[in-house]
């Protein structure tokens, strides 16, 4: 019986090292290219690492990550690893976390729980727990790839395109997000959300049109989710000195996030130089629901259909 446990343990230590040794010895630059081509494919985003190889016990590790779309739309990171979470293997589920640093300091941790069950069965769906946790993570390059790739899909028209691929958003962004999702039972869904921009500017990069940068006063995301109920706090809000933003209400939701009931309120305010310069935008693109550069609405319905009305 001593002999029979002796062999089973150096089967067992052999395996265990060969598949480390696999591990290591991985050729991870013919991946790399694999990865980056098949995300070109998919999404016509081009992306180009430094180096890329394994990331203890169970992932892998980008260093010098940039990613491009079109000519315009780019953006950069120091590093990106994707781990998968062997606590979560034990609970039937699926955890992927995703750690990326910017390249001052920064950084942003995305963990994705998915259950073993509904993936096999092909009814994943939504993340099971989503959890992301920032601490001074610069968004400049991310908030212009953003934005330039909206631009080229045509958000703006040709009438406010132009003016919006000249805006940037500089700042660093720190808070948690914490949510536990049922696609299935929304009523069984809770989480929170609190996410708020730093040393955040509202830059425009034509001089030409007078625009002042925006310094915020306040830039905050402030949520909650309870009994199946997405909650939007009123201090959810952006606010410089020639700007103010904000949105609040809930969202009932449903197994299909389409069929969602929503009662919000929102508002825009341009005023200042901001709005003596570019108040009449505003009222021309809200088809006559601004007024002096001030529009307030109230949206109802579901996501796929919602209504939207002046208050």
């Amino acid at each position: 019986m001593r002999n029979h446990k002796t062999v089973v343990l150096m089967v067992g230590v052999f395996v265990v090292s060969f598949l480390f040794f696999l591990y290591l010895s991985f050729p991870y630059g013919v991946l790399k290219e694999a990865i980056a081509t098949q995300i070109q494919l998919a999404t016509g985003i081009t992306v180009r690492m430094e180096s890329f190889g394994p990331a203890f016990p169970f992932g892998f590790s980008a260093d010098g990550v940039e990613v491009y779309k079109g000519q315009s739309a780019r953006f950069k990171v120091r590093s990106v690893t994707a781990r998968l979470s062997i606590f979560q293997l034990l609970l039937a589920r699926l955890g992927v976390g995703i750690r990326v640093e910017d390249p001052k300091g920064g950084n942003l941790d995305l963990s994705l729980g998915f259950g073993i069950i509904d993936l096999i069965s092909g009814n994943a769906g939504l993340p099971s727990h989503v959890a992301l946790s920032a601490k001074s993570f610069t968004v400049d390059s991310l908030a212009d790839f953003g934005i330039h790739t909206a631009v080229d899909n045509g958000v703006g028209g040709p009438m406010a395109g132009p003016l919006l691929a000249k805006l940037g958003l500089r700042g660093k962004l720190s808070g948690n997000v914490d949510l536990t999702l049922n696609g299935k039972v929304p009523s069984q869904s809770s989480g929170d959300v609190k996410l708020t921009l730093t040393d955040a500017v509202l830059v425009l990069s034509d001089p030409s049109l007078n625009f002042p940068d925006q310094s915020f006063k306040t830039a905050q995301v402030s949520a909650n989710v309870g009994n199946g109920t997405l909650n939007i706090d009123p201090s959810t809000r952006l606010t410089t000195a020639d700007l103010d933003m904000g949105v609040d209400g809930k969202v009932v939701l449903r197994p299909q996030f389409s069929g969602s009931s929503l009662s919000l309120k929102a508002f825009l305010k341009l005023q200042g130089m901001l709005g003596d310069q570019y108040g009449m935008l505003v009222d021309g693109l809200s088809n006559g629901m601004g007024k002096n550069g001030s529009l307030s609405l109230q949206i109802t319905g579901t996501p796929g259909a919602p209504n939207v009305n002046p208050i």
